[in-house]
């Protein structure tokens, strides 16, 4: 698939057929499976970055979590059924005590779920050592196309992030990248992100629908429950060997939530999630199966 025919999907071809492309696609990499993942949020707050859609810069922040209960909140997520565990933390990049926290919780958890983090922008050499210590897996989102990056952050570049990513992979993680739809990006900022993740040969990628909080100086812009399965037909159409999960702003879609796995969707984040409204664990079983896929 081109560039121009991704494009095609998020505006010109007929949504049935869409739905059946990226069906087919879907069965044939994933079968029926739905994977689980959640998280926690170890650290909120006090963030030095400005990126447009999030408020953790706003506020004075909590403290850190304390290591019972990062290693508490994993066995507990583990033991109802989570796939995946993903320990968050707000900031330019995790350090010092704090990050050592994290690793001697994932030394720790060797017993449950497999454990990933979202820490920031980290060094090659921390990243050896989250993996040592037992995470399997680094999320770190690119968010929006580099040409529109930098409408909505100035701390920090694209690039960056890029480097992260690919620091995480030689590390010997597999890494969780993905971004937010509805920043005001256009439909080729949508493709050009997919294209980068592709590039990147990223394992998993979590798209979020962008949801207003408090504080964060992006508005609201909506899109369409159509436009919003075509956007995850067009990631899985050109990611086809990716996980594709859906995080915050499921909600949007209504009633055609349930749709998002027969166009394409592999995955969901259940539980609480940073700064928005999250789902129950057993919703989100009742919504699998109604659709016709297993956890």
């Amino acid at each position: 698939m081109n560039r121009r025919e991704a494009l095609d999907i998020l505006s010109i071809l007929p949504l049935d057929q869409v739905e059946e492309m990226s069906c087919g696609i879907r069965y044939a990499g994933f079968g029926k499976r739905v994977d689980l993942c959640a998280i926690v949020n170890a650290k909120n707050g006090a963030c030095s970055e400005d990126c447009a859609f999030c408020a953790q810069s706003g506020n004075a922040g909590d403290p850190m979590m304390e290591l019972d209960q990062l290693i508490e909140k994993h066995r507990s997520n583990s033991d109802a059924g989570v796939h995946r565990f993903s320990t968050v933390t707000s900031g330019r990049g995790l350090s010092g005590k704090e990050f050592q926290r994290i690793c001697d919780a994932a030394s720790m958890g060797s017993g449950y779920c497999p454990l990933c983090a979202s820490l920031g922008i980290l060094g090659f050499k921390e990243l050896r050592e989250l993996c040592a210590a037992g995470v399997s897996r680094y999320h770190h989102n690119l968010e929006t196309s580099s040409d529109f990056f930098p409408s909505i952050c100035t701390t920090h570049s694209w690039d960056q992030r890029v480097m992260t990513v690919r620091r995480a992979k030689l590390a010997g993680m597999s890494v969780c990248s993905g971004g937010i739809i509805g920043l005001g990006e256009s439909d080729q900022d949508r493709v050009d992100l997919a294209y980068s993740l592709k590039e990147l040969e990223v394992d998993s990628i979590p798209l979020n629908f962008y949801v207003p909080v408090q504080g964060a100086k992006i508005k609201e812009h909506n899109l369409s429950t159509e436009k919003l399965l075509r956007i995850i037909a067009m990631f899985r159409m050109v990611n086809q060997s990716a996980e594709l999960r859906i995080c915050a702003g499921r909600d949007r879609l209504g009633e055609t939530e349930e749709k998002i796995f027969s166009f394409g969707v592999t995955g969901i984040m259940t539980g609480t999630l940073l700064t928005t409204g999250g789902s129950q664990f057993e919703d989100d079983l009742d919504l699998i199966q109604q659709a016709g896929f297993t956890a």
